[in-house]
């Protein structure tokens, strides 16, 4: 059975970490015991008459719980029977957005969720960037809360060609929109009764079909720098994809500045080398 990394992404209340919930609760992906204590955290929250808040399942720290939001990226492994998962649920705020370099520089997919009652926002291009730049291979653009609009087509269709013009511009080639009701579960597993008109896959399927190419060190050497150290002469992450060694001109984008690597750390040791996967 192979394996399928990906990372997930959206504005602030766009519904993203419900729909991850909703996608594997629907799944049965839950254990008893982590659905009793999202339980008892959603009461705290909403009270004891609110319904269990799928959202909670994805925040790691109590923290997150406490406030609503999500801080750091809270990875989580889940499978069918067709595939395994690795997912990584990034931040959605604004200042947090640098974390979603963490989650998607191993990525092989990348689910952007966007809110129906809304436009293609800053965030979501931001998001969008950050796939491009990394070479996400697979985008997928989740147009959630669509319950709100009754299912309408016509909404759909203008936010699904809006995003494929950003989409276009920022170098993500490969890319689809599904769309879904993180609340109800429309599209995210089932099929939903209510579009009709849409005869793409739910959200699960495509997670599915998705072909992936596991070689990561045959690609383009791409090294996101998550940190500067040493006045910024030093710079610490993990290698996304190809590999590196000492002596190698790089680009550093955006500046397009050219330099040659001097030397390079794993784990405290000197190396020659670094390929994709490794922290140095």
């Amino acid at each position: 059975m192979d394996l399928l990394r990906f990372a997930t992404a959206g504005s602030v209340d766009d519904g993203k970490s419900t729909l991850i919930g909703r996608l594997l609760y629907d799944s049965k992906s839950i254990f008893e015991d982590q659905l009793e204590q999202v339980a008892e955290a959603s009461k705290r929250r909403h009270g004891h008459n609110g319904a269990v808040d799928l959202s909670m399942l994805t925040d790691g720290l109590r923290a997150e719980r406490e406030q609503g939001i999500t801080i750091d990226v809270a990875y989580r492994y889940f499978a069918t029977p067709k595939r395994r998962f690795i997912l990584a649920d990034t931040p959605g705020h604004v200042e947090y957005t640098r974390n979603m370099v963490t989650g998607a520089s191993t990525a092989q997919a990348a689910l952007i969720v966007i809110d129906a009652r809304h436009d293609i926002t800053e965030q979501t291009r931001r998001h969008s960037a950050v796939a491009g730049l990394l070479r996400v291979p697979h985008v997928i653009l989740a147009v959630n809360k669509m319950d709100v609009y009754d299912f309408d087509k016509a909404r759909f269709d203008r936010l699904a060609d809006r995003y494929a013009e950003v989409a276009s511009s920022l170098g993500v080639v490969d890319h689809i929109a599904i769309p879904v009701s993180a609340l109800n579960g429309d599209n995210v597993v089932e099929r939903s009764p209510h579009t009709p008109w849409y005869q793409g896959p739910t959200l699960l399927e495509h997670l599915e079909e998705i072909v992936v190419d596991d070689d990561l060190s045959a690609l383009p050497a791409r090294f996101p720098v998550q940190y500067t150290l040493t006045g910024g002469a030093r710079a610490a992450g993990m290698v996304a994809s190809g590999s590196f060694a000492v002596g190698d001109e790089v680009v550093v984008l955006p500046s397009l500045r050219r330099t040659t690597i001097a030397a390079i750390d794993r784990l405290g040791t000197p190396v020659d080398a670094a390929q994709a996967g490794q922290s140095v």
